[in-house]
């Protein structure tokens, strides 16, 4: 029920809720901390949720996750960054692409950069966090830097999955994929 109420813009009715939860001694398993912690992320509750990740035993990289988004949503972005640094777990490409999509929103290109340093330094970067960064400097109007990424991208044969969709009809499923520009003659 909290997940669901965060999910659906009820932050403060799924606040309430586990609040309630926790008055008739409840304990919280590692799903209903995340609901709450999404709860936190969507109604705004920073504060709220920045106690919340203190408050549970073990979190989680899923738990990070929620509050680095959290932070970014709110534009506090050097505390998103620090907890990143600080996680005892090695963050995920999840945690680092919501990091980067922050750094875009709020034209932070040099944060941008030292994501996109920490990123290629574990080899495990990929085409999405590039695509980001080229966005990002695209975006500030620095169009040398966007192009440099994307011969970059080409010279390492980083290649970006065409988006798609699929739709069952009748029994029959379509699949739509996203054709880019430059392939269309």
């Amino acid at each position: 029920m909290i997940l669901g109420l965060a999910m659906h813009g009820r932050g403060e009715d799924a606040m309430s809720l586990f609040a309630g939860m926790q008055r008739a001694g409840v304990t919280p398993n590692e799903v209903t901390l995340l609901g709450v912690l999404t709860a936190c992320c969507h109604a705004g509750l920073i504060e709220e949720g920045l106690h919340q990740l203190d408050a549970t035993p073990e979190p989680r990289i899923e738990h990070f996750g929620c509050v680095v988004n959290m932070l970014d949503r709110a534009g506090r972005l050097d505390e998103a960054e620090e907890l990143v640094a600080a996680m005892p777990a090695h963050p995920d490409a999840l945690i680092w692409g919501s990091l980067l999509i922050a750094c875009r929103a709020h034209g932070d290109v040099e944060r941008a950069e030292r994501v996109m340093r920490r990123r290629t330094t574990d080899a495990d970067a990929d085409a999405g966090d590039y695509v980001l960064m080229s966005n990002t400097y695209a975006s500030n109007g620095r169009h040398g830097e966007t192009v440099k990424v994307r011969r970059q991208m080409r010279r390492n044969e980083i290649d970006k999955v065409p988006d798609c969709s699929l739709i069952e009809i009748d029994g029959v499923v379509h699949e739509f994929k996203a054709i880019p520009a430059n392939s269309i003659r």
